[in-house]
């Protein structure tokens, strides 16, 4: 078997067949030995060996090679630690790029991915998903508003209520290094904590460090974004629109990967002293100056992320519930 058809093989399992870059990524990260390995998932350790022709002792090593790697994932079951390849390109781009020992070289094909092929990729999966994948989640908000945000949708609630958290580098920043804003900001909760720590590919941290992070990626511009289903968040990436897979496509295409929060902003014109420093903090184009001078919201622009809020000097900014409990997925 040839080098490019075991690569090209592999692309094929994450559904990327035709990619001219992820049989090369997938070549950067595995030899050819490895990646007959990968083939061969899922299966345990001593399954692979039989499969492979391997001693059972070298198929876990590369195993655990490949598990720090970021390209295969590993659990529990009655007949030892199964192993399985990473299911999808997402899941491929998340885990891989946070691989420790990822040379540059690697980090750059990535983002060589991401310019020429992911906006065509991702415009076909917009058509496909009956709803995007992430969602928006305000800013931490006043206590007398607390009442109308649920615990899922709450930034603060996610972190009281996750029994570890854990946090990594920005994947999107990590390859496009299009700004300055900082990198080890995304937060791993629960389940996706215990797999950061075990894989090395993050670090653990209180849940007051957790929350000083979030505060900290507020004042820095940067958006919470989760999994867009109700109790089930596993992460809280603090996201840019310089650099981020989703927004970049959102601003300039309108390919949307990423539903809005159940909140908008709303200015109290009153209050307000027409600074402008909402209109230059918002990402989507929701805020403009109205003819009296004073900020106006374009209600179908707005995500709700509340970065205006954070900013504003007046707080003449809140945030309001503009779509009910039931917009965000149950499962």
């Amino acid at each position: 078997m040839s080098d490019s058809s075991v690569y090209e093989q592999l692309a094929e399992r994450i559904f990327m067949a035709g990619s001219s870059i992820i049989p090369e990524l997938w070549k950067m990260i595995a030899d050819e030995r490895e990646a007959e390995v990968l083939l061969g998932l899922p299966g345990t350790a001593a399954e692979l060996a039989e499969k492979t022709g391997r001693d059972e002792a070298e198929a876990q090593e590369m195993l655990e090679g490949l598990y720090r790697k970021g390209v295969v994932f590993k659990s529990v079951k009655p007949e030892g630690v199964k192993y399985r390849l990473a299911s999808s390109l997402v899941q491929f781009h998340d885990a891989s790029i946070l691989w420790p020992e990822a040379p540059q070289a690697y980090y750059d094909l990535w983002q060589r991915y991401m310019d020429e092929e992911w906006p065509g990729y991702a415009q076909m999966v917009m058509g496909v998903l009956p709803r995007p994948f992430t969602r928006v989640i305000p800013v931490e908000q006043p206590v007398e508003v607390k009442n109308r945000i649920l615990a899922f949708e709450d930034v603060r609630s996610l972190i009281d209520n996750a029994n570890r958290v854990a946090v990594t580098n920005c994947t999107c920043r990590l390859i496009a290094h299009k700004c300055d804003k900082p990198v080890e900001v995304c937060l791993q909760i629960g389940k996706a904590a215990d797999y950061t720590v075990d894989r090395g590919s993050g670090r653990e941290v209180s849940k007051e460090e957790a929350l000083e992070i979030l505060r900290l990626s507020e004042e820095a511009g940067l958006v919470h974004v989760t999994m867009n289903r109700a109790g089930d968040s596993h992460f809280i990436c603090n996201c840019c629109d310089d650099c981020c897979m989703s927004f970049t496509l959102l601003i300039k295409d309108a390919i949307n990967l990423c539903d809005p929060s159940r909140f908008a902003a709303e200015v109290d014109t009153a209050a307000c002293t027409a600074c402008g420093l909402c209109e230059e903090r918002c990402y989507f184009g929701a805020l403009t100056l109205a003819e009296d001078g004073t900020a106006q919201i374009l209600a179908e622009k707005c995500m709700g992320c509340g970065l205006c809020q954070v900013a504003c000097p007046e707080e003449a900014i809140s945030m309001t519930q503009v779509r009910e409990e039931g917009f965000i997925p149950l499962a």
